[in-house]
């Protein structure tokens, strides 16, 4: 589905946001551009308007590059070390709110959001969509409707919540003067509900008459449960998030990867292969001329992975593990006394005794020379391992896998009075790391003990992935000088952390173009 989405797209260059300066013979019509009353006529465009809402996953504002940036570089796995004050300013908490940078996350975010309130105000209009079909149409929306949003919350708190598109002026300057966070998950968890009534299990065993049949990357029900419980987590609600992991984990449609490393792999067979991926943003290894940095996509966009070079020690460079991250992967050796293989697949360095000598395609000391030995670097969604380019990564990047599924539901039983089952979970996402059992151990813990374990459980499975500073946030660190002080340990850039840093400020010019909007306490 990957170039589907692209190309249903491109059918259509979506505009639906009406203004209304120009009338009559004054109005020139743009063929490619059509407006809502012209479109939406059939089943063909509908499904070509959800096509349009999971092309914004790809560009910079959302999966391509930014949103992980956002999520990693706010952690203390790695620090930034890039020309560009933006992100040097996020890592650091001194991003001022005048970085005119801070629109790309917020314009990606709310282009999706836009396409989905489409979808949803006009889908069900549509006389001639076969009645499965348009819901599970409405499903997808819900879902990257509510992904969104709760991207949007999670980054800069109180965010607009527009459930539909514009109707007269009024409608383009939306208020969050009295939105909280509490209203926006609010809103995420009514989505989610709304999509998992009308999403399927999985597409492969839909009637062969339906369009979207064996299709791959389309939101699911497992998609929308994952998350829905990821609220109810981040919330501090682990019985109301408890069903919803209970449901993914029995549902008997995923299982972790046999090999850690293939999830992070660009060869479509591996990708395909993988069983443990419930929701992800696909990109391919197109060397198109234009990059799909945002804006309108073209016949000649690619759709790579801009984290590759963002992350590359061979290209920008932009960020690198902290020694904290370094020093925590290497503590627990496996059954068989190696370093833990998730190791390899996330951090770069010279390990000759274990057969990992090389970095780029190149001899490890040829490129770095004599004495590099000790160096580390970002291994994980680059392209360290062959040297391949940069620029046209196709690595697709995981948004919910089922391993970190399977550590909240453990997080959930544990805070529920269950830790020896939780133990269960946690041992299996050890065993596919040939770690030692220790099940039985992490049974007998009491929470606080179970749960320092499962911190660096989650740090060697979920390293750089967007994980580590939303687990560090809900579990205290910020509030907690203690804490704190861990965090300024582990990674120098919390030296300048401050209470209302927690979030990244809203865009002054989008403060400039909206009178009703307000800023959060990072302003």
């Amino acid at each position: 589905m990957k170039n589907k989405f692209i190309q249903t797209y491109l059918s259509i260059f979506l505009l639906f946001i009406g203004l209304n300066a120009c009338k009559d013979n004054l109005e020139i019509n743009d063929p490619n551009r059509l407006s809502s009353g012209e479109y939406y006529k059939n089943q063909d465009q509908a499904i070509a308007a959800v096509d349009a809402m999971y092309n914004a996953l790809i560009i910079d504002g959302m999966y391509q590059r930014i949103t992980p940036v956002y999520n990693d570089g706010r952690g203390d796995e790695i620090s930034s070390r890039s020309p560009w004050t933006f992100f040097t300013g996020l890592s650091g908490f001194t991003i001022p709110a005048t970085d005119g940078a801070l629109e790309i996350f917020w314009a990606g975010h709310y282009i999706c959001v836009s396409r989905a309130n489409q979808v949803l105000e006009n889908v069900p209009n549509i006389k001639d969509v076969d009645a499965g079909l348009k819901e599970r149409l409405l499903g997808q929306a819900y879902f990257l409707r509510a992904l969104s949003y709760f991207n949007l919350a999670n980054v800069q708190d109180k965010v607009p919540i527009i459930l539909e598109t514009p109707k007269g002026a009024d409608a383009f300057y939306p208020s969050n003067a009295d939105v909280t966070l509490d209203k926006v998950y609010a809103q995420v968890k009514s989505d989610l509900e709304n999509a998992i009534s009308r999403l399927p299990l999985n597409y492969n065993t839909l009637e062969d008459s339906d369009p979207d049949k064996g299709q791959e990357g389309r939101a699911t029900k497992g998609a929308a449960q994952s998350l829905l419980g990821t609220v109810y987590l981040y919330e501090g609600d682990y019985a109301g998030a408890l069903p919803y992991f209970q449901a993914v984990v029995s549902s008997s449609q995923y299982n972790l990867a046999a090999n850690y490393a293939d999830l992070f792999s660009q060869d479509p067979a591996v990708e395909k292969a993988n069983t443990e991926r419930i929701f992800w943003a696909e990109f391919t290894t197109s060397a198109n001329s234009d990059f799909n940095w945002g804006g309108d996509p073209t016949v000649n966009w690619r759709q790579f992975l801009a984290v590759t070079p963002t992350y590359s020690q061979g290209d920008f460079f932009d960020f690198y593990p902290t020694p904290f991250l370094y020093n925590e992967m290497r503590k627990e050796k496996t059954v068989d006394n190696k370093l833990d293989p998730r190791y390899h697949a996330t951090i770069l360095s010279y390990e000759p005794s274990e057969g990992y000598t090389t970095a780029y395609g190149q001899d490890w000391l040829t490129r770095y020379g004599p004495g590099s030995e000790g160096n580390y670097y970002i291994k994980k969604y680059t392209n360290a391992v062959g040297g391949t380019d940069a620029f046209t990564s196709g690595i697709n990047y995981q948004i919910i896998r089922y391993a970190d599924v399977l550590l909240m539901y453990a997080e959930c039983l544990a805070n529920t009075g269950n830790i020896g089952e939780a133990a269960k979970y946690v041992q299996q996402v050890r065993d596919r790391a040939n770690l030692p059992n220790r099940e039985a151990e992490f049974a007998g813990l009491s929470l606080g003990d179970f749960m320092k374990q499962l911190e660096h459980e989650r740090i060697m499975e979920l390293p750089i992935e967007g994980k580590r500073w939303y687990d560090i946030k809900r579990w205290g660190y910020l509030n907690d000088q203690a804490k704190l002080a861990e965090l300024k340990a582990h990674d120098f850039e919390f030296e300048t952390f401050s209470d209302g840093k927690e979030f990244i400020p809203i865009a002054q010019s989008e403060l400039d173009r909206n009178p009703n909007l307000v800023g959060n306490s990072a302003n």
